[in-house]
């Protein structure tokens, strides 16, 4: 197994469809070893996408609500001037 597919697993959804069509991309090519290793990533990349669908999805995260600014007191003891 290469470095690439043993990182697969911490990739984002995002970085795998990138890789995806980057390897597409090269193994159209006649590039040999590159060619040879983009055409065996794919399937890799593929089972990764099938193992992320079978995954229970993560419940969005409930944001904490949002507190209101205190404005300080202004007693009239700060408006008077000293003597």
């Amino acid at each position: 197994m290469s470095a690439l597919a043993e990182k697969l697993p911490t990739l984002s959804d995002a970085d795998l469809k990138s890789l995806r069509a980057n390897a597409e991309r090269m193994a159209e090519r006649d590039a040999g070893v590159q060619s040879a290793t983009a055409a065996e990533i794919i399937p890799l990349i593929d089972m990764e996408f099938e193992r992320r669908a079978g995954l229970p999805s993560a419940a969005p995260k409930k944001r904490a609500p949002v507190r209101k600014k205190v404005i300080p007191a202004s007693g009239h003891q700060t408006a008077l001037k000293s003597a």
